[in-house]
């Protein structure tokens, strides 16, 4: 009988320990600016809206969040809203990565894509060679490759 009991128990611990670990996890902060730019150039006016600045994932960092940029050449506006998150499968030891959903507007133009992303010691990247029928759709002419960078901080951490 008391063997039936601690097995219960145990049962009972290891389910609520299972619980615990789905609360766990650490706060995560976008801390410094977002970097934006295109091929080699870095855009210097940038305006970014951030869904928040603090949260207990990346989902609630970037989804939602907004920028918008003046492409200095062309004198034109481009804006871009983070629609959704994908993450791939974690790797025990290796960054993160996964697609952001992104919807980019440029010259009265819309189109959405998907954005790899990689996430290492503590930096978010985000990059995409844009296709010929996307640089058509957006009436842009040559090889373009938009990226994205930020830094987010790990607070809070609860470990196991």
């Amino acid at each position: 009988m008391q063997k039936i009991f601690l097995m219960i128990l145990l049962f009972i611990s290891s389910l609520y320990a299972v619980e615990m670990g789905k609360i766990g996890g650490c706060t995560l902060t976008q801390s410094g600016i977002v970097k934006v730019g295109y091929n080699d150039v870095k855009l210097e006016t940038v305006k970014y809206t951030p869904n928040e600045k603090v949260g207990k994932n990346f989902r609630e960092l970037f989804v939602g969040a907004k920028l918008e940029v003046e492409v200095p050449a062309k004198a034109k506006k481009l804006s871009a809203e983070v629609l959704d998150y994908k993450p791939n499968k974690r790797i025990k030891g290796k960054p993160k990565t996964g697609l952001f959903i992104v919807k980019f507007q440029y010259d009265d133009k819309e189109k959405t894509i998907s954005m790899p992303y990689i996430f290492n010691k503590g930096v978010m990247k985000i990059s995409k060679n844009l296709e010929e029928d996307t640089r058509k759709e957006l009436g842009i002419k040559e090889a373009m490759k938009i990226w994205f960078e930020t830094d987010v901080a790990y607070s809070l951490c609860y470990v196991k």
